[in-house]
């Protein structure tokens, strides 16, 4: 395989955190010798989102995506939406996100998460970015606002996807991406894994979320870009799948989500 095509791409992580102040570069320096060359930071907020977009430029190979976790619904106001617009336009920013919503813990409410929602879907496809979807314990509500959108977005990425065929094949219907993260480590993740082999393999992505989710045997720690070979390894298994084959069909599914071409691979 050529290099481009066989580096690990960690899809979602959110290296801005306070939790990698201490040892960001050598975080950096493990995911690289590990094969994780390239790693999306993906924003919450306006402040993370330049964060975000900050490592990009920083660390050669990184990418970014601008956007407001449904969390922080309650502090987004109207005016955040030209900020966004703003970032999104930055060199090294791949998508929008990540958006959506989260009923597990309602940090947010429920009708404030949906209306923030609408007018982000609307932004991103008024600016025609890839979308990087949290949707979490809002599996009817995410549904019912995508379909209500669909025709004027780009491509659609299940974020930290952990559910059932069932859930898998309604997001195909609206042509979505899934990203796996290390819950797929899980013992008690089967029914992702009885879900993944039915999958298209042409929309599996690979992620960490770090700081959280570590897989197993790291799991309980803090999760970082190079844990991804942890990722690929139980995929790879559970798709009867090689490590290198599994390694080159995500990395090439990243490439068409975020719309990389030979061309624009970041360096």
């Amino acid at each position: 395989m050529s290099e481009d095509k066989s580096r690990l791409i960690d899809s979602h992580c959110h290296l801005f955190l306070p939790d990698y102040d201490d040892d960001r570069p050598e975080v950096a320096r493990r995911a690289d010798s590990c094969g994780v060359k390239t790693v999306v930071n993906v924003g919450l907020d306006a402040l993370s989102s330049r964060q975000a977009i900050a490592l990009a430029e920083e660390y050669p190979g990184y990418l970014a995506a601008v956007g407001w976790h449904p969390h922080e619904s309650f502090n987004f106001r109207t005016e955040n939406i030209d900020e966004l617009k703003i970032l999104a336009q930055k060199p090294k920013v791949v998508a929008l996100g990540e958006i959506g919503l989260d009923f597990y813990r309602l940090h947010s409410p429920q009708d404030c998460q949906e209306k923030v929602f609408h007018l982000l879907l609307e932004l991103a496809a008024e600016m025609a970015l890839p979308v990087v979807i949290h949707t979490r314990a809002a599996f009817d509500s995410t549904v019912s606002i995508l379909k209500e959108h669909r025709k004027n977005l780009s491509r659609l990425l299940i974020h930290c996807f952990t559910g059932t065929w069932s859930e898998a094949k309604t997001y195909l219907e609206l042509d979505c991406y899934f990203s796996v993260p290390g819950v797929i480590t899980f013992p008690k993740a089967q029914e992702l894994r009885e879900a993944l082999p039915q999958m298209p393999k042409n929309r599996l992505l690979l992620e960490t979320d770090g700081p959280y989710l570590a897989p197993i045997p790291r799991r309980g720690r803090r999760n970082e870009p190079a844990y991804l070979t942890y990722v690929l390894e139980a995929v790879a298994e559970v798709l009867r799948l090689d490590n290198e084959e599994t390694a080159q069909m995500t990395s090439d599914n990243a490439r068409n989500f975020f719309g990389l071409s030979p061309d624009n691979w970041p360096k």
